[in-house]
């Protein structure tokens, strides 16, 4: 009877598969996070128009858009500071978490009486002025009949 010798897994073989499982993982984790930022991106483009949508109905019934100091709150709760509103017929929006951006920060908002308008924006996945991919910067800007995204 021959004797048979047991022969265990080299290490250049186990460093193969770990290098290649790194590279699939690189490429996977690479798509994933392109996805993401993709994802965020819709996600303000919505929240943009749903928001745009409810500051429209809210001037229709109140003849103004909030104030900056009131903020997109006033879509939601009746403002308690001036200019008060004794037609406000809200909420204009169906949920709070709407004032916020897909990285829990505030959407910034700004608003002018003369001419009308508004400006809705996010800072990013950074909360940073500036950046790129999910840090960009996006805005919505409305001057009476102009309207663009930026």
């Amino acid at each position: 009877m021959s004797r048979h010798r047991q022969q265990g897994i080299k290490r250049w073989e186990v460093l193969l598969a770990l290098a290649i499982s790194a590279a699939i993982a690189l490429v996977v984790g690479v798509m994933v996070n392109k996805r993401i930022g993709s994802a965020m991106n819709e996600q303000v483009d919505n929240d943009f128009r749903r928001i745009s949508m409810a500051l429209h109905q809210y001037k229709l019934d109140n003849n103004r858009y909030p104030s900056t100091e009131q903020g997109l709150i006033a879509l939601f709760e009746k403002p308690t500071t001036a200019p008060l509103t004794p037609l406000w017929r809200g909420p204009y929006i169906n949920r709070q978490t709407l004032i916020y951006d897909p990285w829990n920060n505030t959407y910034l908002y700004e608003s002018s009486a003369a001419p009308p308008g508004f400006t809705v924006s996010t800072l990013g996945a950074d909360g940073v002025s500036g950046g790129e991919e999910l840090n960009e910067d996006k805005a919505l800007r409305f001057q009476s009949d102009e309207n663009y995204f930026d």
